[in-house]
Parts: C-alpha cells; sequence; structure tokens
C-alpha cells in the first residue's frame, strides 16, 4: 500500500516521517528502509532502520527510481515499510510522473505485502484529484 504525506515545504512532513519510522521500530518484526535525499536526518532515525541518502545513487528519472526500489525489495524480503522522504526531491519528475510512479509502486506494495511512506511537497496549490486516494495524515 502507498501513502502520500503531502503538504507545502516547511509543513513538518519529514518530522512526521520520522517519529512513524522510529515509532514503527518497536512494533515491528520486519525491516525498514529510509530514504532521504541527503544525510541532515541520519542520526535522527534509530539505528535499526536502514537509511540511504539517494544524492549517493545516479537515479534521475521516475523509473530508474522504481528499479532501484525494486532492488531494495528484492535483497530483503522481510521488508514491511519504505519510507521517502521527499520525492521531488530526488527525482525529476512532474505530477503526470508522479502518478504514474505511485501507481507503479501501489502495484509491487501490494504484490510484496509493503507500506510505502512518501511525504511529497505540493507541486500546485493542492494535490492532483489522482493522487487525493493515496494521502493520509499523521496520527
Amino acid at each position: 500500500m502507498v501513502k502520500i504525506l503531502a503538504g507545502k515545504e516547511g509543513t513538518g512532513k519529514t518530522k512526521h516521517l520520522i517519529r512513524m519510522a522510529n515509532e514503527q521500530v518497536k512494533a515491528t518484526n520486519g525491516s525498514i528502509v529510509y530514504l532521504d535525499s541527503d544525510n541532515r536526518h541520519i542520526y535522527d532515525l534509530k539505528h535499526e532502520i536502514r537509511f540511504l541518502n539517494m544524492e549517493e545513487f545516479p537515479i534521475d528519472k521516475p523509473e530508474e527510481f522504481v528499479g532501484f526500489l525494486c532492488g531494495i525489495i528484492s535483497n530483503d524480503y522481510d521488508i514491511e515499510t519504505i519510507y521517502v522522504d521527499g520525492l521531488y526531491n530526488m527525482v525529476d519528475m512532474n505530477e503526470v510522473d508522479a502518478l504514474a510512479c505511485v501507481q507503479k509502486l501501489e502495484t509491487i506494495a501490494e504484490k510484496f505485502n509493503i507500506e510505502l511512506k512518501i511525504g511529497m511537497k505540493y507541486l500546485g496549490d493542492k494535490v492532483p484529484t489522482e493522487l487525493e486516494k493515496y494521502i493520509f495524515q499523521p496520527e
């Protein structure tokens, strides 16, 4: 299942994703992966969470990002959740690309029973209608 935490820049999406990941560590037996666009938050996450800095990988297109996630999933069948902090910061895409990417990720998540929680800023005034079904509010 894919869930998107959407909001304008500076609204606390990263803070919520970090909190959710750290809380999940207490209640999971599986693996948690956290993708970020830089190393700023590496020490905010519990050490049990696998942190990946996406700047270290030559990924520019949505298709490359999906392939990268498939590689992560194929390497660890115990993954329960993958957090993606700032999808638009990692991959050059527009709202149409984002929808296609999220739809592919939904198919992959369902197949491998993985939850993907994605932090995504608005590109326009609000989230496109097609992405609204993926939006969630943090607890």
